[in-house]
Protein backbone atom coordinates (compact mmCIF):
# COMPACT_ATOMS: atom_id res chain seq x y z
CA UNK A 1 0.00 0.00 0.00
CA UNK A 2 1.30 3.41 -0.94
CA UNK A 3 0.08 7.00 -0.80
CA UNK A 4 -1.31 6.79 -4.33
CA UNK A 5 -3.61 3.92 -3.22
CA UNK A 6 -4.85 6.00 -0.31
CA UNK A 7 -5.44 9.02 -2.53
CA UNK A 8 -7.84 7.01 -4.70
CA UNK A 9 -9.43 5.45 -1.62
CA UNK A 10 -10.05 8.87 -0.02
CA UNK A 11 -11.65 10.22 -3.19
CA UNK A 12 -14.08 7.30 -3.45
CA UNK A 13 -15.04 7.63 0.23
CA UNK A 14 -15.65 11.35 -0.31
CA UNK A 15 -17.66 11.15 -3.55
CA UNK A 16 -19.19 7.67 -3.12
CA UNK A 17 -18.95 7.35 -6.89
CA UNK A 18 -16.02 6.24 -9.07
CA UNK A 19 -16.97 8.57 -11.93
CA UNK A 20 -16.98 11.63 -9.66
CA UNK A 21 -13.82 10.45 -7.93
CA UNK A 22 -12.11 9.90 -11.30
CA UNK A 23 -13.08 13.40 -12.44
CA UNK A 24 -11.58 14.89 -9.27
CA UNK A 25 -8.40 12.89 -9.72
CA UNK A 26 -8.14 13.46 -13.47
CA UNK A 27 -8.39 9.78 -14.40
CA UNK A 28 -10.99 7.45 -15.86
CA UNK A 29 -13.60 5.63 -13.73
CA UNK A 30 -12.02 2.35 -14.86
CA UNK A 31 -8.69 3.42 -13.37
CA UNK A 32 -10.35 4.27 -10.06
CA UNK A 33 -12.13 0.91 -10.00
CA UNK A 34 -8.86 -0.95 -10.67
CA UNK A 35 -7.09 0.98 -7.92
CA UNK A 36 -9.81 0.22 -5.36
CA UNK A 37 -9.90 -3.47 -6.28
CA UNK A 38 -6.10 -3.67 -6.00
CA UNK A 39 -6.18 -1.96 -2.60
CA UNK A 40 -8.81 -4.37 -1.31
CA UNK A 41 -6.66 -7.28 -2.49
CA UNK A 42 -3.61 -5.88 -0.71
CA UNK A 43 -5.59 -5.48 2.53
CA UNK A 44 -7.44 -8.81 2.09
CA UNK A 45 -10.78 -7.16 2.79
CA UNK A 46 -13.71 -5.44 1.09
CA UNK A 47 -13.91 -1.70 1.66
CA UNK A 48 -16.99 -0.70 -0.31
CA UNK A 49 -20.48 -1.96 -0.98
CA UNK A 50 -20.98 -1.65 -4.73
CA UNK A 51 -24.46 -0.64 -5.87
CA UNK A 52 -25.89 0.86 -9.10
CA UNK A 53 -25.54 4.43 -7.85
CA UNK A 54 -21.99 4.17 -6.53
CA UNK A 55 -19.65 2.89 -3.82
CA UNK A 56 -20.67 2.97 -0.16
CA UNK A 57 -17.87 2.77 2.43
CA UNK A 58 -18.29 -0.09 4.92
CA UNK A 59 -17.07 -0.23 8.53
CA UNK A 60 -13.53 -1.24 7.54
CA UNK A 61 -13.35 1.67 5.12
CA UNK A 62 -14.55 4.16 7.75
CA UNK A 63 -11.89 2.88 10.15
CA UNK A 64 -9.21 3.19 7.50
CA UNK A 65 -10.25 6.69 6.44
CA UNK A 66 -9.60 7.97 9.97
CA UNK A 67 -6.06 6.62 9.79
CA UNK A 68 -5.63 8.21 6.37
CA UNK A 69 -6.74 11.59 7.74
CA UNK A 70 -4.19 11.31 10.54
CA UNK A 71 -1.47 10.46 8.01
CA UNK A 72 -2.46 13.47 5.89
CA UNK A 73 -2.16 15.73 8.91
CA UNK A 74 1.34 14.43 9.63
CA UNK A 75 2.42 14.89 6.01
CA UNK A 76 0.99 18.40 5.86
CA UNK A 77 2.78 19.30 9.07
CA UNK A 78 6.08 17.97 7.70
CA UNK A 79 5.60 19.91 4.46
CA UNK A 80 4.73 23.16 6.23
CA UNK A 81 7.64 22.80 8.63
CA UNK A 82 10.02 22.22 5.73
CA UNK A 83 8.70 25.24 3.81
CA UNK A 84 8.96 27.46 6.87
CA UNK A 85 12.45 26.16 7.58
CA UNK A 86 13.54 26.99 4.04
CA UNK A 87 12.03 30.48 4.20
CA UNK A 88 13.73 31.13 7.54
CA UNK A 89 17.12 30.26 6.02
CA UNK A 90 17.69 27.28 8.26
CA UNK A 91 19.71 24.21 7.34
CA UNK A 92 22.99 22.91 5.98
CA UNK A 93 24.80 23.98 2.82
CA UNK A 94 27.63 21.75 1.58
CA UNK A 95 30.46 23.49 -0.27
CA UNK A 96 33.26 21.78 -2.20
CA UNK A 97 36.36 23.87 -2.90
CA UNK A 98 40.10 23.50 -3.56
CA UNK A 99 41.83 23.30 -0.18
CA UNK A 100 43.87 26.50 -0.24
CA UNK A 101 41.09 28.59 -1.76
CA UNK A 102 38.94 27.32 1.11
CA UNK A 103 41.51 28.00 3.84
CA UNK A 104 43.03 31.22 2.48
CA UNK A 105 40.05 32.91 0.80
CA UNK A 106 36.68 31.54 1.95
CA UNK A 107 37.08 30.71 5.64
CA UNK A 108 38.71 34.00 6.70
CA UNK A 109 35.82 35.90 5.06
CA UNK A 110 32.83 33.88 6.33
CA UNK A 111 32.53 35.21 9.89
CA UNK A 112 30.19 38.19 9.13
CA UNK A 113 27.92 35.95 7.06
CA UNK A 114 27.68 33.23 9.72
CA UNK A 115 26.96 35.83 12.40
CA UNK A 116 24.17 37.29 10.25
CA UNK A 117 22.66 33.85 9.51
CA UNK A 118 23.38 31.69 12.57
CA UNK A 119 20.82 29.02 11.60
CA UNK A 120 22.73 28.16 8.40
CA UNK A 121 25.33 25.41 8.88
CA UNK A 122 28.25 25.07 6.49
CA UNK A 123 29.92 21.79 5.53
CA UNK A 124 33.16 22.47 3.66
CA UNK A 125 34.65 19.67 1.55
CA UNK A 126 38.22 20.20 0.38
CA UNK A 127 40.51 18.17 -1.79
CA UNK A 128 41.62 17.66 -5.37
CA UNK A 129 38.98 15.16 -6.44
CA UNK A 130 35.81 16.42 -8.12
CA UNK A 131 32.77 16.29 -5.85
CA UNK A 132 29.56 15.45 -7.71
CA UNK A 133 26.95 18.22 -7.66
CA UNK A 134 24.52 16.14 -9.72
CA UNK A 135 24.87 13.21 -7.30
CA UNK A 136 24.12 15.45 -4.33
CA UNK A 137 27.58 15.16 -2.74
CA UNK A 138 27.67 18.96 -2.45
CA UNK A 139 25.27 21.86 -2.96
CA UNK A 140 27.84 24.34 -4.25
CA UNK A 141 31.33 23.89 -5.71
CA UNK A 142 34.31 25.98 -6.73
CA UNK A 143 36.23 24.35 -9.56
CA UNK A 144 39.24 25.15 -11.72
CA UNK A 145 37.79 23.29 -14.70
CA UNK A 146 34.43 24.31 -16.15
CA UNK A 147 31.97 21.38 -16.33
CA UNK A 148 30.85 20.59 -19.85
CA UNK A 149 27.59 18.83 -19.04
CA UNK A 150 24.83 18.59 -16.46
CA UNK A 151 21.91 20.80 -15.40
CA UNK A 152 24.15 23.28 -13.61
CA UNK A 153 24.18 26.98 -12.87
CA UNK A 154 27.76 28.05 -13.65
CA UNK A 155 29.44 31.41 -13.04
CA UNK A 156 33.04 32.51 -13.58
CA UNK A 157 34.16 34.14 -10.32
CA UNK A 158 37.84 34.72 -10.86
CA UNK A 159 41.15 33.84 -12.47
CA UNK A 160 44.00 32.32 -10.46
CA UNK A 161 47.60 32.95 -11.51
CA UNK A 162 50.35 30.47 -10.69
CA UNK A 163 54.10 30.58 -11.00
CA UNK A 164 57.24 28.51 -10.55
CA UNK A 165 58.76 29.04 -7.09
CA UNK A 166 61.69 28.07 -4.92
CA UNK A 167 62.96 29.07 -1.49
CA UNK A 168 66.44 30.28 -2.45
CA UNK A 169 67.37 33.55 -4.12
CA UNK A 170 69.49 33.76 -7.23
CA UNK A 171 69.88 31.70 -10.38
CA UNK A 172 68.16 28.30 -10.45
CA UNK A 173 69.06 25.52 -12.87
CA UNK A 174 65.79 23.83 -13.85
CA UNK A 175 67.73 21.03 -15.47
CA UNK A 176 69.19 19.84 -12.19
CA UNK A 177 66.92 21.22 -9.46
CA UNK A 178 64.63 18.81 -7.64
CA UNK A 179 61.05 19.25 -8.88
CA UNK A 180 58.09 19.22 -6.51
CA UNK A 181 54.67 18.34 -7.93
CA UNK A 182 51.55 16.25 -7.77
CA UNK A 183 51.25 12.55 -7.17
CA UNK A 184 51.48 10.40 -10.31
CA UNK A 185 47.75 9.57 -10.26
CA UNK A 186 46.69 13.24 -10.28
CA UNK A 187 46.23 14.93 -13.66
CA UNK A 188 45.94 18.70 -13.26
CA UNK A 189 46.94 21.53 -15.62
CA UNK A 190 49.86 22.43 -13.34
CA UNK A 191 51.30 18.91 -13.84
CA UNK A 192 51.36 19.44 -17.59
CA UNK A 193 52.78 22.96 -17.23
CA UNK A 194 55.64 21.78 -15.00
CA UNK A 195 56.45 19.06 -17.52
CA UNK A 196 56.34 21.58 -20.40
CA UNK A 197 58.74 24.11 -18.88
CA UNK A 198 61.21 21.58 -17.42
CA UNK A 199 60.83 18.59 -19.78
CA UNK A 200 60.86 16.39 -16.67
CA UNK A 201 58.54 14.76 -14.18
CA UNK A 202 58.44 15.79 -10.52
CA UNK A 203 61.00 14.11 -8.24
CA UNK A 204 59.05 14.74 -5.04
CA UNK A 205 55.39 13.89 -5.62
CA UNK A 206 52.74 14.96 -3.12
CA UNK A 207 48.94 14.76 -3.02
CA UNK A 208 48.13 18.20 -1.61
CA UNK A 209 49.01 21.75 -2.56
CA UNK A 210 49.61 22.64 1.10
CA UNK A 211 52.25 19.91 1.28
CA UNK A 212 53.91 21.19 -1.90
CA UNK A 213 54.06 24.71 -0.48
CA UNK A 214 55.66 23.39 2.72
CA UNK A 215 58.20 21.40 0.72
CA UNK A 216 59.15 24.44 -1.38
CA UNK A 217 59.39 26.64 1.72
CA UNK A 218 61.70 24.03 3.28
CA UNK A 219 64.06 24.33 0.32
CA UNK A 220 63.39 20.82 -0.97
CA UNK A 221 63.02 21.92 -4.56
CA UNK A 222 61.14 23.90 -7.21
CA UNK A 223 57.40 23.71 -7.84
CA UNK A 224 54.31 25.44 -9.14
CA UNK A 225 52.11 27.34 -6.68
CA UNK A 226 49.23 29.79 -6.98
CA UNK A 227 50.80 33.23 -6.59
CA UNK A 228 48.50 34.22 -3.74
CA UNK A 229 49.96 31.55 -1.43
CA UNK A 230 53.62 32.01 -2.44
CA UNK A 231 54.52 34.96 -0.23
CA UNK A 232 58.16 34.87 0.84
CA UNK A 233 59.23 32.54 -1.96
CA UNK A 234 61.44 33.29 -4.95
CA UNK A 235 59.59 33.51 -8.28
CA UNK A 236 61.38 31.88 -11.21
CA UNK A 237 60.39 33.94 -14.23
CA UNK A 238 58.79 32.16 -17.20
CA UNK A 239 57.81 33.43 -20.69
CA UNK A 240 54.13 33.42 -19.79
CA UNK A 241 51.92 33.29 -16.72
CA UNK A 242 49.97 30.12 -15.97
CA UNK A 243 46.33 31.08 -15.29
CA UNK A 244 43.22 29.05 -14.43
CA UNK A 245 39.63 30.28 -14.38
CA UNK A 246 37.63 29.66 -11.21
CA UNK A 247 34.05 28.50 -11.65
CA UNK A 248 31.24 28.64 -9.09
CA UNK A 249 28.49 26.11 -9.70
CA UNK A 250 25.42 24.55 -8.22
CA UNK A 251 22.69 22.32 -9.56
CA UNK A 252 20.08 24.33 -11.47
CA UNK A 253 17.38 23.07 -9.13
CA UNK A 254 19.32 24.31 -6.06
CA UNK A 255 19.52 27.95 -7.07
CA UNK A 256 15.88 28.51 -6.05
CA UNK A 257 16.48 27.16 -2.54
CA UNK A 258 16.87 30.35 -0.46
CA UNK A 259 19.71 29.24 1.85
CA UNK A 260 21.73 27.74 -1.04
CA UNK A 261 21.21 30.83 -3.19
CA UNK A 262 22.29 33.03 -0.28
CA UNK A 263 25.53 31.08 0.23
CA UNK A 264 26.13 30.93 -3.54
CA UNK A 265 25.87 34.73 -3.77
CA UNK A 266 28.07 35.19 -0.69
CA UNK A 267 30.84 33.03 -2.18
CA UNK A 268 30.57 34.94 -5.45
CA UNK A 269 31.04 38.22 -3.56
CA UNK A 270 33.99 36.88 -1.55
CA UNK A 271 35.71 35.72 -4.71
CA UNK A 272 35.10 39.09 -6.39
CA UNK A 273 36.67 40.93 -3.45
CA UNK A 274 39.75 38.69 -3.77
CA UNK A 275 40.03 38.84 -7.56
CA UNK A 276 43.14 41.06 -7.55
CA UNK A 277 44.86 38.89 -4.93
CA UNK A 278 44.15 35.70 -6.93
CA UNK A 279 45.46 37.17 -10.18
CA UNK A 280 48.62 38.80 -8.86
CA UNK A 281 51.86 37.97 -10.65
Amino acid sequence: MNWDDLRFFSAVVQYENISHAGKALGVSPQTVARKITALEQKLATTLFVRHPRGYKANADAMSLIEEVKNAEMVLNTLQNNFINKSKKLVGTVRIAAPELIATEILLPALKPFLELYPAISIELITGIHTVGIAKGDADIALRLVRPEQGALTVKKVGVMSSGLYCAIEGQVDLGTSRLIGWDTHIDLPSVRWLRKITSREANLKLNSLAAQRTAIQAGLGVGILPCFIAEGLQRIEQPYVFEESIWLLTHASNISTPRIRLVYDEISEIMAKNSFRLRQD
